[in-house]
């Protein structure tokens, strides 16, 4: 039975829940579903880097991964949800020591402007290659038009186009000087040139002799330094390549509309009849808000006492269960306010 760098997320994952989500939160957490429960989930349960890891997760993988985990009795049932045992936590523990998470990957950070990045990087050294051989005949390794479109007009803006593909060579060749040649080797290996054809996650877990999840999670590390790179001013080329995008914290488009309400100074009750929705749904957008905006105060929906007051019994209790902590709670609080002040006790801990 072969135990692959994706089993171990998945254990992971059931681990830092804690009993308190059903296996089906990890299917939603690894797709990257845009729903307030998986993103609050992400925060609160400290898996936000897991987030949107592997959007063609599907549900027979889901299975398959936990029936093979349960077989080597590293997780067990335990009612609607799972735990890891003591023998699968010292698993987990021998295995990231071995293969640490790659250091820059982060789903919720990056990985939907990495998809991005990859599809205009890619298609980029494919064209300059062949314009320096001097070759026009070839077949785009990225099909989607609007990529082609995006490409065809920064080359308009680059005239010099042996320039553009010194000056990208150089800076590449500097990003990747920066990590590990396992890492430096998947990224360029993937690349289609004039002289080769890029190769898959699988050839090259072969030719590597290495965990074909683990050769994927590395090769979307390397794009998600590229985006930390840029961010902080290192990388001009690739800040010019994901300028236009978007770099939005994970918000629901519906929250974004309960946000605009709540700063004109609606009540919770008059913002789900503006809206017509459930007044849970509004609270959901909430503790949303509370996750994602630094800015958003929750002082009107549970003062800094009444916090102190559930912090200090979520710590006691070592949980984020809700029934419990309502019930060693000395005064009444609602399940609301009590997700609320965890929002914040995730903040405090970084």
């Amino acid at each position: 039975m072969t135990i692959h760098y994706l089993d171990v997320m998945l254990m992971d994952s059931v681990h830092k829940l804690n009993g308190e989500r059903s296996i089906s939160a990890v299917y939603h957490l690894f797709k990257g579903k845009k729903s307030s429960q998986t993103i609050q989930d992400a925060s609160l349960f400290d898996l936000s880097s897991y987030f949107g890891c592997y959007p063609g997760f599907t549900r027979d993988q889901l299975t398959r991964s936990v029936k093979k985990l349960e077989d080597a009795q590293w997780i067990k049932k335990t009612s609607d949800s799972y735990s890891v045992t003591n023998a699968g936590k010292q698993r987990l523990m021998e295995h990231f020591s071995k293969k640490p998470m790659p250091a820059y990957f982060h789903g919720a950070h990056y990985q939907d402007k990495a998809k991005m990045l990859w599809m205009r990087l890619s298609l980029l050294v494919q064209v300059l290659s062949h314009h320096i051989a001097g070759s026009s005949q070839y077949v785009p390794i990225q099909r989607d038009i609007s990529v082609q479109s995006w490409t065809k007009s920064f080359l308009k803006q680059h005239h010099h186009k042996k320039k553009l593909s010194e000056d990208l060579h150089q800076e590449l060749e500097r990003l990747l000087t920066c990590l590990s040649d396992q890492e430096a080797l998947i990224f360029v290996y993937s690349l289609t040139s004039y002289e080769r054809i890029g190769r898959t996650y699988k050839q090259l877990a072969e030719w590597m002799k290495e965990d074909v999840w683990y050769v994927y999670l590395i090769f979307w590390n390397v794009l998600h330094y590229f985006i930390h790179s840029a961010q902080k001013g290192e990388a001009p080329i690739m800040k010019l390549m994901i300028d236009d995008l978007e770099f939005k914290r994970v918000l629901t488009t519906s929250t974004h509309k309960t946000l605009e309400l709540v700063q004109k100074g609606f009540s919770i009750e008059q913002i789900a009849h503006i809206r017509s929705l459930k007044k849970a749904t509004i609270e959901d957008h909430i503790v949303e808000l509370s996750l994602h905006e630094p800015s958003f105060s929750i002082e009107p929906y549970v003062n800094i006492d009444e916090q102190q007051a559930i912090h200090d019994v979520a710590k006691q209790l070592q949980t984020n269960k809700m029934k419990l902590i309502k019930e060693k709670l000395e005064q009444p609080f609602t399940y609301f306010q009590i997700r609320l002040a965890l929002t914040r006790m995730v903040k405090a801990n970084g």
